[in-house]
């Protein structure tokens, strides 16, 4: 769990909270963050898994519980539905960052600020991985600050960022299901030219694609996430 106050700090200013803002909260912990986000945000909403968390909690939050300033649900994250929100901060469990964060983009919020393990913040904002390929689809993501093992405790062995992440997208897609598809498909076959990966794309799923000249002979890495969105909405307008 963070234990570096200035941290802490600086986490919720990069969320620009104010009274107007619902926050939602994924792994509360002991509620270090929790304690920082309920100073500027107008409510927030706590999701935690773990049996002797939510006591701790619960007894720590009391007050804010009572009058509803802070909602706490016990509850595995990647089961329960959302409450409504517009702000997502939260230094996540790791082990679900992936399937996390796709759930977070199916639903409408202005803002997220999370903790990310930097292995993984540095795929979402690139674009020479499905991961970061298929996000620009979705958001825009941008690392912050890169932050050191030391100030959590238990210390981790790796290092982490802090990723800010607007649900907003400068990519045309249409068919956001066949644009992931064909994204997996292209990575699965990384080795390969786009070419090869286009023609095999067909034969597996009777889609057809087209593909400029210049990129056929590219691989999946050296494309970019427009190019596989202009690719796509070639075949949605068939």
């Amino acid at each position: 769990m963070l234990v570096e106050k200035n941290l802490l700090k600086r986490i919720v200013s990069y969320a620009e909270l104010s009274e107007a803002d619902v926050v939602l909260e994924v792994g509360c912990g002991t509620g270090n963050l929790t304690e920082f986000l309920l100073k500027y945000a107008g409510k927030v909403i706590g999701i935690e898994k773990d049996r002797k968390f939510v006591e701790v909690l619960k007894k720590r939050f009391y007050e804010k519980i009572k009058s509803e300033k802070f909602v706490l649900i016990e509850g595995d994250a990647l089961r329960v539905d959302f409450p409504e929100f517009n702000k997502f901060v939260s230094n996540i469990p790791y082990n679900i960052s992936s399937p996390l964060t796709f759930k977070l983009f199916n639903y409408d919020f202005d803002l997220a600020v999370v903790m990310y393990q930097k292995e993984f913040a540095e795929r979402l904002v690139k674009e020479d991985n499905r991961l970061g390929i298929i996000s620009k689809a979705y958001c825009m993501a941008e690392i912050l600050e890169i932050v050191k093992p030391k100030v959590f405790h238990p210390k981790p062995k790796v290092e982490s960022a802090i990723v800010r992440i607007f649900k907003k997208s400068s990519l045309e897609v249409e068919d956001i299901e066949m644009f992931s598809k064909f994204v997996t498909f292209a990575f699965s076959m990384r080795r390969k030219k786009m070419k090869n990966v286009v023609a095999e794309f067909e034969r597996r799923f009777g889609i057809k694609l087209e593909i400029d000249e210049d990129d056929a002979e590219k691989r999946p890495e050296e494309l970019g996430a427009r190019k596989f969105a202009e690719i796509c909405l070639r075949a949605s307008r068939r």
